[in-house]
């Protein structure tokens, strides 16, 4: 059973917890590779921990857009990572020349994303600055997901 996470003040917002692993996973793929390639961070059922990092290779990138293989991904969720206790907590991608903010596209994407997956209560969403090889944390509340907020990351 999914534990639901609440947030007592709408104003704070969690850091993203994530693994020094997955951290480390994300530079020495994302942010290696020309922008606009991504992939899809998952942790413990219930919980708001990333442990695990999915590098999408098969997904669709140009210069400008990062479109997630979302067969795959669904594929891989419902066989290997939901029976072994993981779910999505987001996706991480990179942009190029700096944009150090998530697109119009980009939230799009998470508020369909949201709206489907009624356990989720936030989304983490980190950009890759591969120019600048840096990660800026990013996280959409499932109560407010038009609404972008810069975050922390808390390596574990």
């Amino acid at each position: 059973m999914k534990k639901y996470i609440k947030f007592p003040n709408l104003c704070t917002v969690p850091p993203i917890r994530v693994s020094r692993d997955v951290r480390c996973a994300i530079m020495c793929t994302i942010g290696a590779l020309p922008a606009e390639t991504g992939g899809i961070l998952l942790g413990p059922v219930g919980g708001m921990d990333i442990t695990d990092f999915y590098f999408d290779g098969t997904a669709s990138c140009s210069g400008g857009t990062y479109s997630p293989d979302y067969i795959t991904l669904r594929r891989k969720m419902k066989e290997e990572w939901i029976p072994t206790g993981l779910d999505m907590k987001g996706f991480v991608h990179s942009h190029p020349g700096g944009f150090d903010r998530l697109s119009h596209g980009d939230m799009e994407y998470i508020g369909r994303l949201l709206a489907k997956n009624s356990d989720l209560s936030f989304f983490a969403a980190p950009i890759v600055l591969p120019e600048s090889f840096r990660l800026s944390a990013f996280v959409v509340l499932a109560h407010e997901p038009t609404v972008q907020r810069r975050t922390t990351l808390k390596l574990f």
